[in-house]
């Protein structure tokens, strides 16, 4: 079942509209004029001497001409031209460098242009000379969120709800913030507070129920699901409600829920869905199949009907039931991929790899399914240690579809032929696969990493600068540039801002936090570099390089004792790795990386001698 989803954005969108009319209404008819004046709007001979002393301020700046280029640019705006509105806007300004409501402009038409740094860099210094402005503020939040700055982000809608109290839209915000960020107390915290002040908030009531439903408080999530439902009461809400009921195995009340929907509407295919999922809960197969006919007859689609009751069961582990009515289903009808799928995919569950294969191969190549199952049958014969048979599927697949297959059937291909060891024909299919997708960024990836692993450290450098070019943001191109220019001591401080990046973009990925500690220590931080290195350990507790890394630092810092451990520590993992290696390469990587590690901890030995 598929039940809607609301972002709190969209439930709080139509309370935040701003009051543009009776800015325009309160014009006093300069946009009128085709040209816009050198220096300010002259007042015209009506105009009073106290409506000009109004209009312009001691100072000399004038405010008139200010409101002029602020509706000229406002008029350029509403026809998308950017450059226009922005130049009025700035005029404006230099009428009047006080103007809030042009100030406060500037960074949505920023953003418009896309020049989200230069909006940022506005509302910090905006708010830095108005710090009371919650509005800035929340703009400025949802800039940080979409350059990754979350951390900031949240500090943003606190100040923005400490200087309103009243107001729970930041708090609603924040809730939301640390949900993406998988901080569910902090998401409770939130979502509890808005509820102190506000208890018929339906976005607080909804968002706390799903969260305490993933928790598995179900009671309580139950609770906020009515007190939801009584101030909007929408199906979806019904729905959500009625999957808790199930979890509680509460059938009753979920039969009763769904009866509810069906009742109002005959052709709610989810309700009905629902109600068969709930009887076969229950064991009631008799009334679930009533209930599954009723259904086949208003979809008009009997096959994909009893899909459905094909992915409950298979929801629910029952896997002889699945099988068995996914055979009813393709003995009436052959040609169903969906179906022909699921069965090979069961088959392969029970390692029945033959059935699997024969099952797979007669989906349509113009299938949904078909490169799924074209995947599944080279994972199979990796299983049956027929490789060069599924590169040889492969191969023909792209032949016959002239190469219009997925960029992920041609990385499937290009890894089997590096995992083969066959690197000529892993570059050609690396080639083919860029001449059909030039610009496919896990193709360049892919490509850059293989070149690199073949010793072609300058082609794989190339290749992931071309990728930035592409994607400024692209984290592990960042990564993998920042650790080449740190490996070979050059451009430090660029390589220092890459993978800084890098970080704030994915700040739980230990191979960033290694480079990083690499960088650092060749510019001679130890002290960051060894905090960076066991950061990265902390995340990636098995890989011996970044202990080589951190012996490295640690023995520079003179520290040798620690080094020593670190060092043992990575001959051990490479040892492993050496007996575990199931292709020559690998186990000539880890031998080297044995070898590199066992002559540090005999020069270490040496000078403990002397």
């Amino acid at each position: 079942m598929v039940s809607p989803r609301y972002s709190i954005r969209f439930l709080l969108k139509l309370s935040q509209a701003l009051p543009l009319t009776l800015l325009l209404l309160s014009s006093s008819g300069c946009a009128e004029n085709k040209t816009a004046p050198a220096n300010h709007l002259p007042l015209s001979s009506s105009t009073s001497a106290a409506t000009a002393t109004v209009l312009s301020k001691e100072d000399g700046t004038d405010r008139s001409c200010s409101y002029f280029y602020f509706l000229w640019g406002r008029h350029a705006e509403l026809e998308a031209k950017y450059d226009a509105a922005l130049e009025a806007y700035e005029k404006a300004l230099i009428c009047d460098p006080d103007a809030n409501f042009v100030i406060s402009k500037l960074p949505s038409l920023l953003v418009r242009m896309n020049r989200r740094n230069e909006a940022a860099t506005r509302l910090r210094d905006y708010l830095h000379s108005h710090p009371e402005e919650v509005g800035a503020r929340m703009q400025l939040a949802q800039l940080l969120i979409d350059e990754g700055k979350l951390q900031e982000a949240a500090e943003q809608y606190r100040q923005a709800h400490e200087l309103n109290p009243e107001d729970t839209a930041p708090l609603l915000l924040l809730s939301e913030l640390h949900l993406s960020e998988n901080k569910p107390e902090q998401a409770k915290a939130a979502l509890q507070e808005v509820l102190a002040r506000d208890n018929r908030s339906y976005p607080a009531h909804l968002l706390l129920a799903r969260l305490l439903a993933a928790e598995g408080q179900l009671s309580q999530s139950i609770d906020h699901y009515q007190q939801a439902f009584s101030l909007n009461p929408l199906e979806g809400l019904q729905l959500e409600m009625a999957e808790v009921l199930i979890q509680q195995k509460k059938y009753r009340q979920t039969a009763k829920i769904y009866k509810e929907l069906i009742a109002q509407d005959e052709q709610n295919e989810d309700a009905r869905i629902g109600l068969i999922h709930t009887y076969l809960l229950q064991n009631k197969e008799q009334k679930a199949m009533k209930e599954l006919k009723r259904l086949k007859e208003l979809t008009g689609n009997p096959e994909q009907a009893e899909l459905t009751v094909v992915k409950l069961y298979i929801r629910w582990e029952e896997y002889h039931k699945a099988i068995r009515l996914l055979k009813d289903i393709l003995r009436k009808e052959k040609d169903l991929s969906e179906a022909r799928y699921l069965l090979g995919a069961l088959q392969f569950q029970q390692e029945k790899y033959k059935q699997v294969l024969k099952t797979l191969e007669q989906i349509n190549a113009e299938a949904e399914e078909y490169e799924d199952g074209l995947s599944l049958q080279v994972r199979v014969l990796k299983e049956l240690g027929r490789e060069q048979e599924a590169i040889q599927r492969l191969e023909t697949a792209l032949k016959e579809q002239d190469n219009q297959l997925s960029p992920d059937v041609w990385l499937l291909l290009a890894g089997m032929y590096q995992d083969a060891e066959q690197d000529t024909a892993c570059c050609k299919t690396f080639v083919r696969a860029l001449t059909a997708y030039p610009d496919n960024e896990q193709i360049l990836y892919a490509y850059g990493l293989f070149l690199d692993e073949s010793g072609q450290k300058k082609q794989a450098l190339a290749i992931m600068k071309k990728l930035l070019i592409l994607n400024a943001d692209h984290t592990g191109a960042l990564n993998y540039i920042g650790y080449r220019w740190a490996e070979n001591k050059i451009n430090l401080n660029r390589a220092f801002l890459y993978l800084t990046r890098a970080k704030e973009l994915k700040p739980e990925n230990a191979s960033i936090h290694d480079s990083l500690g690499w960088v650092y220590f060749q510019m001679g931080s130890l002290a960051e570099a060894v905090q960076s290195l066991k950061e990265a350990i902390a995340m990636e507790p098995d890989d011996p390089a970044v202990y080589e890394h951190l012996a490295a630092a640690q023995a520079a810092s003179g520290h040798r004792e620690a080094a020593k451990a670190a060092w043992q520590k990575a001959l051990d993992l490479y040892n492993k790795q050496v007996a575990a290696a199931k292709s020559k390469r690998k186990r000539e990587q880890a031998e080297k990386g044995r070898k590199r590690v066992k002559d540090k901890l005999a020069g270490l030995q040496d000078k403990e001698k002397k």
